[in-house]
């Protein structure tokens, strides 16, 4: 197995992982997002891979500033395959996006990471990981 960074030619597996999760996005529309966020130094993206070369999961993570609080890291996406799930993978993934968020150049100092009110599971294994309940995220979509 590798974790490594996400590539372009991942998006067809990432649409995949992610509509497993509930996020339906074509192979298209990841694709067209992964060229902006790859571009970014303040995101990465890393997959795990197989030894046989098939992407169980993926992360999404960024840096960021908040003026009246300082630097944070935050967790935008995470997807572990179903049937992999419980296997160790999404504490690899995890702990990978952890250090590139405390060594990226910003010095965040925590780590922020919203998660759907009905995925208690997700919230235990977070919990189990080191994080605490400390804010509720809200939502509008916006007309355009």
């Amino acid at each position: 197995m590798i974790i490594r960074d996400a590539q372009l030619d991942d998006a067809r597996e990432i649409s995949v992982l992610s509509g497993q999760f509930g996020w339906n996005a074509s192979e298209d529309e990841i694709r067209s997002r992964l060229e902006i966020v790859l571009a970014r130094s303040d995101h990465k993206i890393f997959v795990y891979e197989s030894d046989a070369g098939e992407v169980l999961g993926w992360i999404h993570a960024c840096v960021n500033v908040i003026v009246s609080s300082g630097k944070y890291g935050e967790v935008l996406a995470f997807v572990v395959r179903e049937g992999s799930r419980g296997s160790g993978i999404g504490r690899e993934l995890l702990l990978r996006a952890e250090r590139w968020i405390g060594d990226h150049e910003v010095g965040a100092t925590s780590i922020v990471i919203r998660c759907n009110n009905e995925r208690t599971r997700t919230h235990e294994f977070y919990i189990q990981n080191g994080y605490s309940s400390t804010m509720i995220a809200l939502r509008k979509t916006i007309d355009r």
